[in-house]
């Protein structure tokens, strides 16, 4: 549906409308104002700048969102093109002659039908008063908002502060309500204001994106929208359910139930003919791609979007998911528009599913889907990589291109999937890649005298998206039967061997379960990690300078190189959390279904895979490949995206090897895996210990066998990396008691191994072993020493 057009009233002919003319009356203002009436009325004076809103909803909730209709640019810094602010539940209510604008608390209720427990709910927690304004009587009531929008609700430089950009101030001389962003539909009502923060200093990723970084100009949009009905029914979370939830604590609960209660976010999506069967749907869930995403990209988004038709199919409901492209006459701000949206950056970045949902219950308005345009490019880069060693490059230009398309599809119908209200699976991958909402690294294999990457990705969403998709939509003509049946779908989905592990279990250092990483493939991470291996060290030996674009230069290959370099570096971190690994269940008790430490011989097997990325020989490259990594050339210049060098503008083999080797230490190293390792061996002395674990480790580096030729160098920069890791690791705060016991003691060892090495060792290798010795003495009681004061930091990784 359009929006209200902005109509400019006839002036009086006894009062022109000059610059200097003020009405101060509410029929006056309305007479010569631009009008745009629909959920709410807003009223532009174009002589005065000023925006008034008619005070005729009164104690009536709505919501109140921010959102970026244009963007910084930067991935580093987040303020996105179409990025989402916090929802808020809001609503206007009028003391004397003021407006107030009061967010509601939605943390807290009570869900009674007794007034009194709900106002001493009300009573006992704050709200938050937004903006206070002053009231014209008259036939229609206005009040003057520009002291509302002209305003940082977003949190713009909050987010400058925390990205270390500086300390950028709301300007609001040089800020202003932008007469053609405000307009008002059925549900919602818009405006746009044009806000330009100031900073003395400026930090390097606003100057990166901006003509003058001491003046950040943004377009942020104020969105006051309309609660749904209260017909949807909720739908109660449980941790197996797949799905992100709303969550509040609610007084109203009885002693014997759980006091804070939790919801699925959802769409609302209705039968034709209610109940188990299938049927056509009220009104399908529908979503607009945005017409500006260019061909062949544009028909992989709406393909890989389009998958999700065959859940809701499955689930029973007939021509309940569409994907269409905007309509030209359609307006993305309209809150009743579901909306994929392509987004540039200056960097590669990442994409998002956000989206608009009703705090009271959990009900999804509006899902907006941002995709980063530069991700492809990635792809793109990492398939010429691994396919510069054909013959045949047509053939490789084109399956560069197939893989980069595949890509694509599996990304829409991924962050799609979140605004459906899919929570990430990132145990997907170990279970056949069952479902679209894992972070997919590409399946590349090695066929016959070439590197294949004809499949790269599962086409289609999984086994695990049709349940999420049947137990978040599927509809019941009872709530008994609800429970009964989504509690059989959870028991019957364990039983298939359908393994699900959210966010928090997948990410950082405290994630401990053995078959959720991000980015890795197959059932078993330690043996793709082994076959893995074998592709790189084939795409390294292969790469040539057909991985370039057209046209690039030949110093450019370098950045070609890195990814083909790092392959392995998720598969790595994949394979470390089997040391110290758990396999756990989010179910209500299933047989079988308990917590355990993985087997000490598969945590044997994970590092035993990992040392081999340690070798000298995997780490090093050969002449004839550095004599092709030339300098950049001219005005091409290192990017984040490049290696960096100890030896100037050349390639620097060894900043290689210590970038890849310390990611494979500090992963192996972790505070918290160790503190696992070594409890679990307290419990069962056939575990492997920390001693165990950092015994093996030096074997395979400090204490290896001498190698020669360019290898030799590698080695060394393993070894000092290994010490400062090890050191580390034993000054974390993070680090156990006992472990520090264990790893001490392990120090103490390896200086006095050093010692001897020293004594039977080449002058050039003896300096070595001592500087490694005397580091570990001075470093234990020095926490700030490093034997490599600035690590080489790796390139980015994610996304990819």
């Amino acid at each position: 549906m359009k929006p209200h057009k902005l109509v400019l009233a006839l002036a009086l002919a006894t009062m022109p409308l000059t610059g200097t003319y003020a009405a101060t009356d509410s029929e006056s203002i309305i007479k010569i104002s631009q009008t745009a009436e629909g959920f709410i009325n807003l009223f532009y004076a174009a002589s005065s700048g000023e925006l008034y809103i008619e005070a005729n909803k009164l104690n009536q909730p709505f919501l109140l969102l921010t959102s970026l209709p244009h963007g910084v640019g930067s991935n580093d810094i987040g303020l996105d093109r179409g990025q989402l602010g916090q929802t808020r539940m809001v609503q206007f209510e009028r003391h004397g002659p003021h407006l107030i604008l009061k967010q509601l608390n939605t943390d807290f209720r009570a869900s009674t039908d007794n007034a009194a427990e709900q106002r001493a709910v009300k009573e006992a927690f704050a709200e938050s008063v937004l903006w206070r304004g002053k009231v014209l009587d008259g036939k229609r009531n206005i009040v003057a908002i520009n002291e509302l929008v002209v305003n940082d609700l977003h949190g713009i430089s909050q987010v400058l502060a925390e990205t270390e950009q500086g300390e950028y101030k709301l300007d609001k001389e040089k800020s202003l309500i932008l007469p053609e962003g405000v307009k008002s539909f059925e549900r919602n009502s818009d405006v746009d204001v044009l806000l330009t923060f100031n900073a003395a200093t400026a930090g390097d990723y606003v100057a990166q994106v901006t003509p003058d970084a001491q003046h950040l100009s943004v377009r942020l949009r104020y969105s006051f929208i309309a609660l749904p009905d209260t017909q949807y029914q909720a739908r109660s979370y449980h941790p197996m359910s797949g799905y992100l939830s709303n969550e509040y604590l609610d007084y109203g609960t009885a002693v014997d139930q759980d006091i804070r209660q939790r919801f699925l976010l959802r769409h609302r999506l209705e039968k034709t003919t209610p109940g188990a069967a299938p049927s056509q749907v009220v009104k399908p869930i529908t979503y607009y791609l945005d017409p500006g995403v260019p061909e062949p990209i544009r028909s992989a988004l709406l393909e890989g979007a389009s998958w999700w038709e065959e859940a809701f199919s499955a689930a029973g409901f007939i021509n309940g998911f569409k994907v269409e492209l905007l309509p030209e006459d359609a307006d993305p701000q309209d809150v009743r528009y579901n909306v994929i949206q392509w987004v540039h950056r200056a960097t590669r970045g990442w994409s998002y599913g956000a989206s608009v949902t009703d705090p009271r219950s959990g009900e999804i308005i509006k899902g907006h889907v941002t995709l980063g345009s530069q991700r492809v490019r990635q792809d793109h880069l990492i398939a010429r990589g691994l396919t510069a060693g054909w013959e045949d490059r047509a053939a490789a230009d084109d399956a560069a291109m197939a893989l980069s398309l595949a890509r694509i599809r599996q990304l829409a119908a991924h962050e799609v999937g979140h605004t459906l209200g899919l929570d990430h699976n990132f145990a997907a991958s170990s279970n056949n890649h069952a479902s679209v909402m894992d972070y997919p690294h590409p399946m590349v294999t090695i066929n016959g005298s070439n590197i294949d990457i004809a499949a790269p990705y599962s086409e289609g969403i999984g086994a695990w998206d049709k349940y999420t998709v049947a137990y978040g939509y599927s509809q019941f003509s009872a709530q008994e039967q609800e429970l009964t049946t989504l509690a059989d779908m959870r028991t019957d989905v364990a039983r298939k061997g359908l393994r699900y592990i959210g966010e928090a279990d997948s990410r950082g250092d405290s994630a401990s379960h053995a078959y959720a990483s991000l980015w890795d493939n197959g059932s078993d991470p330690v043996a793709e990690l082994t076959r893995l291996s074998a592709v790189r060290a084939k795409a390294i030996k292969d790469f040539n300078a057909n991985a370039l674009l057209a046209e690039q230069p030949q110093g450019e290959l370098s950045d070609a190189f890195v990814p083909v370099y790092l392959l392995t570096r998720f598969q790595i971190t994949a394979a470390a959390k089997f040391i110290g690994g758990t396999d756990y269940y989010y179910g209500d008790g299933v047989e079988g279904k308990t917590w355990h430490y993985l087997a000490p011989a598969l945590q044997q097997q994970a590092l035993q895979a990992l040392l081999l990325t340690l070798a000298p020989s995997e780490l090093a490259i050969s002449e004839s490949l550095q004599e092709k990594l030339v300098p950049k050339a001219g005005n091409y210049q290192p990017t984040r995206e490049s290696f960096h060098s100890g030896v100037g503008v050349v390639a620097d083999p060894l900043a290689m090897a210590e970038v890849l080797s310390r990611h494979t230490l500090s992963t192996i190293f972790v505070p918290q895996r160790l503190n696992r390792v070594n409890q679990a061996y307290l419990n069962d002395k056939e575990q492997w210990s920390v001693v165990n674990v950092t015994d093996k480790v030096l074997a395979s580096t400090v204490f290896a066998d001498i190698p020669t030729g360019p290898q030799l160098g590698v080695w060394m920069r393993v070894n000092a990396v290994m010490v400062d890791v090890l050191l580390q690791a034993y000054h974390h705060q993070g680090t156990s008691a006992e472990v520090k016991a264990q790893l001490a003691g392990r120090l103490d060892y390896t200086v006095k191994q050093l010692k001897r090495k020293a004594k039977r060792a080449s002058a050039y290798e003896a300096a070595h072993f001592i500087w490694l010795q005397q580091g570990i003495e001075k470093g234990l009681d020095n926490p700030e020493l490093k034997l490599i004061i600035t690590p080489v930091p790796m390139p980015p990784g994610s996304p990819i």
